[in-house]
């Protein structure tokens, strides 16, 4: 059960001479239900908690205790300055940023005239540091280039660790014009840009920097961009809750110069710190529809109030959603609504459950132009997936089930509907059951000197993954192994240097794998403070090793990198167990 809790203050009320405590049942912000204890205390404050209430009203019973939010605190110190990139003049008000698996949050400090930052009383671990100020990049600590990995941080007790300075490059701007297929401006467009991000499972589209809208004559302007190709998307949405009558005429997602079709979209080239203007999007015109329906609740009644949200799975990641509201009655009506792939998505009311997804309400609809009415919005019921864990009989004996979690991953990003399931504890008995989202998904493992070796549903092989549906999976066997290989090494430039900043990159010698490789069977990592990279996580198999000077995020798993890199690597074969330790040639890519 998930708690949430206001605390307020006010003046006791005169003539409360002693602690009185009320208790009410009120609508939160959040449109759930909250039980409010009132509690007068004689030293002048009031103090009042708002818990979420189950259906019915009745107070939720305190059996979780107090999450710990205190900052982790400790007594070492990062500072530094950050400058413009160009001119080395100090930036005021840049924020810099600070994170990692030391502090529970993210800690953030603005920069004085000088451009100086400082952070203190930190505890001893490995951070994340990172600045940003409009119109400039953000740049990570180790980033030597946009869309780079950073470098952590390690930090001792009672460090001060001196001169993390950033010196920021100013973003690129893209500016332009949104016609309709009259040529006329069209204003309150969402324009994008878009670059290319590389997943597991392919490239997707993904938005870059802030978007921004056309003004009354159609005009747009995106800064702060890093220097690279981006398609421009462009979008004009209905307002939310907004119905419209009679007229359907509508425009569809639109790339430029002027297309519906990402496949057909021109990319645009821009360098660091350039302008491209004078950009002319046409938007293609389209029968839009409208969406009607009703949201209902756990209980299979129609929701009373809320919102409706309609987010596009077509669309590029990171894209913004539409929406409107829930009438009394449960329904909801949203005009406007252009071709594409979407999923609707209702808050439930109530408490989340433990160990169970936040509830929502969701339907998958296509749209293709013809109006849709009685939408049944409703919860799914969690989906469980059951099985046991195998061990090989002599590792078994070093095994503790309670140091292992499970854990279903999605393979293809999608929307996000609040936190995702809690990882699953295995049981003395080797065996588990934990819940999980429907759709295309891979079987994952943390357990300190262990991984997944294979993974079995009903006998077949799924350990590169499988596609969970609207029924409870059962008889899945996940083996473990204690038996990790690790690859690891130095890297030395073409005089037999040694490098101290590189990436070393693992990918399939079988080029069948590199268009949907699977887990664990690509890999990237940096060279640490002793110059040396280390990759205990692939699985055996024949694989490619190679030492770049750069790679851009998620960059190792795209195809066209593998073949210009693939007659440049090493090859090796790695078995269960293997201890390998390699010395490589860098290879310059930039």
């Amino acid at each position: 059960m998930v708690r949430s809790a206001y605390v307020l203050a006010a003046l006791l009320i005169p003539g409360a001479a002693v602690a009185q405590t009320t208790t009410t049942t009120t609508q939160g912000p959040d449109g759930r239900p909250y039980t409010v204890t009132t509690t007068r205390s004689p030293d002048g404050l009031n103090q009042i908690e708002a818990r979420p209430a189950p259906p019915g009203g009745a107070p939720v019973p305190d059996t979780v205790p107090p999450r710990d939010t205190r900052a982790a605190t400790g007594t070492s110190v990062i500072r530094g300055r950050v400058v413009d990139a160009t001119s080395g003049t100090p930036l005021r008000k840049a924020m810099v940023r600070v994170f990692g698996a030391g502090i529970r949050e993210s800690r953030t400090a603005v920069t004085d005239a000088d451009g100086r930052y400082e952070f203190t009383d930190l505890p001893a671990g490995q951070f994340n540091v990172n600045a940003n100020k409009v119109g400039y990049l953000d740049v990570g600590f180790g980033q030597s280039a946009p869309f780079e990995l950073g470098k952590p941080l390690k930090l001792g007790d009672k460090q001060v660790l001196e001169k993390i300075d950033f010196a920021l490059p100013h973003g690129a701007v893209i500016t332009g014009r949104v016609l309709d297929e009259y040529g006329e401006p069209v204003a309150d467009v969402q324009v994008s840009a878009l670059r290319k991000q590389y997943t597991g499972n392919g490239p997707r589209p993904t938005m870059a920097g802030r978007p921004g809208s056309t003004n009354d004559i159609g005009e747009f302007r995106l800064f702060g961009l890093p220097p690279g190709q981006y398609m421009i998307s462009a979008s004009l949405r209905a307002f939310a809750g907004q119905v419209t009558t009679g007229d359907s005429a509508g425009y569809a997602l639109t790339y430029y110069p002027g297309t519906a079709s990402v496949a057909e979209a021109q990319t645009l080239a821009v360098g660091r710190g350039g302008t491209i203007s004078d950009v002319t999007l046409m938007l293609v015109a389209t029968r839009t529809a409208r969406l009607s329906g009703t949201v209902f609740d756990g209980e299979g009644r129609p929701m009373k109030q809320g919102a409706i949200m309609l987010i596009n799975r077509s669309g590029p990641m990171g894209s913004m959603s539409m929406g409107g509201g829930i009438r009394p009655d449960g329904s909801f009506t949203i005009s406007g609504v252009a071709p594409g792939e979407y999923t609707l998505r209702g808050n439930v009311p109530g408490p989340a459950q433990p160990g169970l997804p936040l509830p929502v309400a969701t339907a998958d609809v296509t749209v293709n132009g013809v109006d849709i009415s009685d939408i049944r919005v409703e919860p799914s019921n969690p989906i469980t997936l059951s099985g046991r864990v195998l061990l090989d009989p002599v590792a078994a004996r070093s095994f503790k089930p309670e140091t292992v979690r499970l854990t279903a991953t999605a393979i293809e990003p999608g929307p996000m509907f609040g936190p995702p399931p809690p990882p699953a504890a295995v049981h003395d008995d080797l065996t588990f059951a934990f819940t999980a989202v429907v759709g295309p998904s891979v079987i994952r493992a943390t357990a300190p000197g262990w991984m997944v070796k294979s993974v079995t549903l009903n006998g077949a092989d799924v350990t590169d993954g499988f596609t969970i549906r609207n029924d409870d999976v059962s008889d899945l066997v996940v083996e473990l192994t204690n038996q990790i290989p690790e690859v690891s090494g130095l890297v030395t430039d073409g005089g037999g240097a040694p490098v101290s900043d590189y990436f070393a990159v693992v990918f399939p010698q079988e080029q069948e794998r590199w268009t949907a490789p699977g887990p664990n069977r690509t890999a990237m990592a940096r060279a640490d403070d002793q110059g040396r990279f280390r990759i205990r996580t692939l699985r055996p198999g024949n694989y490619y090793v190679v030492a770049v000077d750069h790679v851009q995020t998620g960059e190792w798993m795209d195809p066209a990198f593998m073949e210009a890199v693939h007659t440049h690597a090493r090859r090796i074969t790695v078995n269960e167990g293997d201890v390998q330790t390699l010395d490589l040639k860098l290879v310059q890519i930039r």
